[in-house]
């Protein structure tokens, strides 16, 4: 079996439908189905199910759907293993993290990296922290950058961790907010106005205030889910919504004099151990090796 026959079939278990595949893959639909047919032949067995208007995996393409993305990984890992000891300095990076870090950490990051690195290709995945693992188990993704301690991801046996700087989690708000007039805030007093918080906090934070983020609780004044955090700065400037976050998320629009942290008297010590997590049994190549140093060097600074 070629290593293009494997590919051809992973866009077409994902996209189910020879058009769409061959469009994707920029073949004739033709092309496609004898690369198809070609595999199913190698292996000695069938692969799909072909309907006169739909398309699935029998349990042998089931099997080949599970492992594929890992081969073509470990492939590409190896064409860049052997770049790198050529002495080429090109390679692909692909990476994820979740919501809050990929904004205030990766992104101000990977402009310097790709500065430095100009031949390197970078692919960056957001996405919370569960479907991250899943990619990183299916060989998807080199690394990926989350919350470790709250999601027991630093727990697992497969995992390797390596912790950046931890940021503490503040109430923040527009420098105009009616609380900043108050001698001290407590947790019930935020009851009074619209919270926003991260869609992705883990539920064993969340747990540390009670039902301050429930939507069905009696003096219910508002709650903002999010998973983006740049659309909730926007309105934390105009209203008196107040919003949860890790300090590394709005530490330059509070040194700035945009937005103010709250200090809240019986704030839980909370803090957001965002960790670079990747598989334990895989050795990184060059390129990625390269990316976690820059990353852990930076963050230090």
């Amino acid at each position: 079996m070629e290593l293009r026959h494997l590919k051809h079939f992973m866009v077409l278990a994902r996209l189910k439908s020879f058009n769409l595949a061959a469009n994707q893959l920029n073949l004739a639909q033709p092309s496609l189905s004898r690369s198809i047919q070609k595999m199913e032949d190698l292996l000695g067995v069938k692969l799909l199910n072909r309907g006169a208007s739909s398309l699935s995996l029998t349990t042998y393409g089931e099997l080949v759907l599970e492992h594929g993305g890992s081969i073509i990984s470990h492939v590409d890992y190896l064409e860049s293993e052997i770049q790198s000891l050529r002495g080429i300095e090109s390679g692909r990076l692909i990476i994820g993290a979740s919501p809050i870090p990929s904004n205030s950490l990766i992104g101000p990051v990977i402009g310097h990296f790709i500065r430095d690195n100009p031949k390197i290709s970078v692919e960056l995945k957001v996405d919370k922290w569960s479907h991250l693992y899943q990619l990183l188990l299916k060989g998807s993704l080199s690394l990926f950058i989350a919350e470790a301690k709250a999601t027991s991801l630093d727990e697992q046996d497969d995992l390797m961790v390596l912790p950046l700087p931890a940021s503490d989690a503040i109430f923040c708000c527009r420098p105009e907010h009616p609380l900043l007039s108050e001698n001290h805030v407590y947790l019930p007093t935020l009851r009074d106005y619209p919270l926003a918080v991260p869609r992705s906090m883990p539920q064993k934070l969340t747990d540390q205030f009670g039902d301050l983020f429930d939507d069905d609780r009696h003096d219910f004044a508002g709650l903002v889910r999010f998973d983006q955090f740049h659309p909730i700065k926007e309105a934390l400037y105009n209203c008196d919504i107040v919003v949860i976050t890790p300090n590394l998320s709005v530490k330059k629009e509070i040194e700035e004099g945009r937005l103010v942290a709250l200090s809240v008297e019986n704030m839980p010590n909370i803090k957001a151990s965002f960790s670079i997590v990747y598989l334990k049994n895989q050795r990184l190549s060059t390129t990625v090796q390269s990316f976690v140093d820059f990353l852990l060097k930076a963050t230090e600074s």
